[in-house]
């Protein structure tokens, strides 16, 4: 998980999108409110330690004390929020996210989490209006968030929706390599080459060693055209060179490129 303040400890699984946690307390802009009690801050600094050692339930324990404690801490209210996004207790999540930003109205890592929770638990026009508003705090945490909802909707089998997303993703900003590749994955699949490779060049053009974005290229560029798709297989190569990862594909693509080269070599000689 990222975090708002100066240090950063990942809980969550990489299989859902992390939140931000908070690990210092901070003096955050915006509104002001009840400074922490010193019980309250003591238990939220407990929080943090069982946070860091994995002791995700006792963390919960020392957060929720510190907001019983001090019901404006809005540190601990982000913390718990994640721990319990973490552990599928969305609805939790939900609750102390959304007490956040309205001790918060200015806090884009109160707005990503709550936005994310609301991706994951499909509510997505709550979600959309959580972006909505961070886009105008961050809108490159906006982008995340939006990037998450395409994954959900294509998981779902909501291909427009998906595709909307990353759309939107794309547009809050304009350097995320990976939603240009997932938007043209969604294309690739739906045979839509054309747009597919606009989009993988744009992956590329922002990340110049994404081998995925390199291969899937030149997949959509000879379902399209066969005849003219050797650089692309070429490029791929090229990136793709000396990577145990892809060593079966290369020689793969090796083979391909030969028949391809054999078959124009044969046709332009008829």
């Amino acid at each position: 998980m990222e975090e708002v303040g100066l240090k950063k400890h990942a809980l969550v699984s990489s299989m859902i999108p992390a939140l931000f946690l908070v690990m210092l307390v901070v003096a955050l802009a915006g509104p002001t409110w009840a400074a922490p009690t010193e019980d309250a801050k003591k238990a939220y600094n407990s929080g943090l330690e069982a946070a860091k050692a994995g002791k995700t339930d006792s963390a919960i324990v020392y957060y929720e004390s510190a907001v019983k404690l001090s019901p404006d801490y809005l540190d601990a209210h982000i913390n718990v929020g994640a721990i319990y996004y973490q552990k599928g207790q969305l609805d939790l999540a939900a609750t102390h996210l959304k007490a956040a930003v309205a001790l918060d109205s200015t806090s884009a890592d109160a707005y990503k989490n709550l936005g994310l929770v609301y991706v994951q638990d499909s509510k997505f026009d709550d979600a959309t209006a959580a972006i909505n508003r961070l886009n105008g705090l961050d809108p490159k945490k906006a982008s995340a968030v939006w990037a998450a909802m395409g994954q959900a909707k294509k998981k779902k089998g909501d291909a427009d929706g998906a595709t909307q997303a990353y759309q939107q993703a794309i547009k809050s900003d304009p350097t995320d390599s990976k939603s240009y590749y997932n938007l043209g994955n969604i294309q690739k699949d739906g045979s839509q080459f054309a747009d597919a490779i606009a989009s993988y060049r744009k992956a590329i053009a922002q990340n110049p060693k994404f081998i995925e974005a390199y291969y899937n290229l030149a997949i959509s560029s000879h379902q399209l055209d066969m005849d003219h798709c050797v650089p692309d297989y070429d490029a791929f190569l090229k990136v793709a060179a000396g990577s145990p990862k892809w060593k079966s594909k290369v020689t793969e693509v090796q083979g391909i490129v030969k028949q391809i080269k054999d078959y124009l070599a044969t046709k332009g000689g008829q």
